[in-house]
């Protein structure tokens, strides 16, 4: 179970910096264009993956009360780009390290609708990388429908392709 959580942890990381690279570019103010999709706009879209990874991290952590690396952020673009790839080194770094019976284990937390909540923590990663990976695929739609054509692939068969 761990060399699958370290690869899809590692893919995240790569998918997440392709698609960072693409929402910075030119053009920056289609960031906060409403595209009427589960978040309105491309950078409510990615803060959120930005915030769930995070969420989920300090859970891991054992972290409570856990908050929102949006709240209250008012950084630039740039800044944003690095504490997100940070975030997702440190879920990355986590796997690395974590033993077989860490990655067993179960955490307790509080969710905001269904209160104390029980996940062992290799279905809180699975969750995690799962969860990014669907919002990057509404990403791409966003990017598509803001009239950018040239959006790199993010698919983890790209992702193990591009490491041989």
């Amino acid at each position: 179970m761990k060399d699958l959580l370290l690869q899809l942890a590692t893919y995240n990381m790569w998918a997440n910096q392709r698609l960072l690279q693409v929402l910075g570019g030119p053009g920056e103010e289609r960031l906060d264009k409403d595209l009427g999709s589960s978040f309105p706009t491309l950078r409510s879209t990615i803060y959120h993956i930005w915030d769930v990874e995070s969420i989920w991290y300090q859970r891991l952590q054992l972290a409570a009360p856990v908050v929102k690396p949006t709240a209250g952020f008012t950084g630039t673009w740039q800044e944003f780009a690095q504490q997100f790839g940070r975030q997702s080194a440190m879920l990355k770094d986590f796997v690395a390290t974590a033993s077989d019976a860490r990655l067993a284990h179960t955490i307790e937390y509080h969710h905001p609708v269904r209160g104390i909540c029980k996940s062992a923590v290799q279905h809180a990663l699975l969750t995690v990388f799962n969860h990014s990976t669907f919002h990057r695929g509404q990403l791409v739609t966003m990017l598509r429908q803001s009239g950018v054509s040239k959006i790199p692939a993010t698919d983890f068969i790209e992702f193990t392709r591009s490491k041989k």
